[in-house]
Parts: structure tokens; C-alpha cells; sequence
């Protein structure tokens, strides 16, 4: 029997260290992939705009006689009087950060309440405006902006 040479060792040494570069590679790839898509996901719902007013209670001026919608996202309560609405929930930078924080996009809600940990804020960015809500860090904001919209009438849910 014929003792192998250093370069049959060499080989089988290169050929074992690329087998454990892809074990490797193929799992971090996709580790990258979803931070990455995960990163624009909450870059897109970072929506940048003026202010919404705050009102002590809606008024039936700006949201008509309608009756308003109440809903509960992340422990957080909203009450809208008109439009669709669509929310995202991200978690907070650093590394293994368990925060988080709540944002959602009205297409056109007249007045927004927002009730969370005992406290309660009403936006009144005004009829037909994009209005976006971020409640981060025990506080709740509103500015109006946003790229959601409403769905058209003829919209209807299909089963799947």
C-alpha cells in the first residue's frame, strides 16, 4: 500500500474546506437575505411629513356622521371614521433587541384615536389625507404622509 503524497493531502484538505465554505455560505445567504429584506420592509414604512394635528375628540365636521371603526394591532388600540387601514409591527436595532414598535398607514381616516398603556391621543390630519401612526418608545405620533391607499370599490376579497 502506497503512503499518499502531499499533494493527495493538499487536495482532500481544499476539497473538505469547500464543502464547509458552502455549509456555510448557503445558510448565511439566506441569514443576509431576509435581514436585508426585512431592513427595506421598514425602511418603506418609515413615511417622513408634516405633523397631524391633535384634537381632544374628532370632530363631526371633518369625519361626518359615520360610525367609527375600532381595531387592535400589537396591544394598541385605533379608532378610525373612514378609509382602509394596513399595519406593520418591526422590532428595534441591535442585536437581539426584544423592543419593538407599531406602525400604520390610513388611507384617509379623517381622526385617528390612538389608545395604549392607559393613554389616549386623537390625530385629526383631516378627510381624504394619507396618515401614517407610529407608536414607538411609549409614544404615539401621526404625521400626514403615507403611500397606502384606499382599495377601489369594486375590490372584492376572492377565496382562496
Amino acid at each position: 500500500m502506497r503512503k499518499p503524497s502531499r499533494r493527495d493531502i493538499a487536495l482532500q484538505h481544499a476539497g473538505l474546506g469547500g464543502i464547509l465554505l458552502l455549509l456555510v455560505a448557503v445558510p448565511a445567504i439566506d441569514v443576509y437575505r431576509t435581514w436585508a429584506g426585512a431592513r427595506a420592509e421598514k425602511a418603506a414604512w418609515t413615511i417622513e411629513g408634516p405633523p397631524c394635528p391633535v384634537v381632544e375628540r374628532a370632530s363631526s365636521a371633518v369625519v361626518g356622521h359615520k360610525r367609527p371603526k375600532t381595531f387592535t394591532y400589537n396591544k394598541i388600540t385605533f379608532t378610525r371614521h373612514l378609509g382602509d387601514v394596513s399595519c406593520a409591527a418591526f422590532r428595534e436595532d441591535g442585536f437581539m433587541n426584544p423592543e419593538n414598535y407599531s406602525v400604520c398607514q390610513f388611507s384617509g381616516p379623517g381622526a385617528v384615536t390612538v389608545e395604549f398603556l392607559g393613554r389616549s391621543v386623537t390625530f385629526q390630519p383631516g378627510p381624504g389625507k394619507r396618515t401614517t401612526v407610529t407608536v414607538r418608545d411609549g409614544r404615539a405620533t401621526c404625521v400626514v404622509a403615507g403611500w397606502f391607499a384606499r382599495r377601489p370599490r369594486s375590490y372584492r376579497m376572492r377565496d382562496v
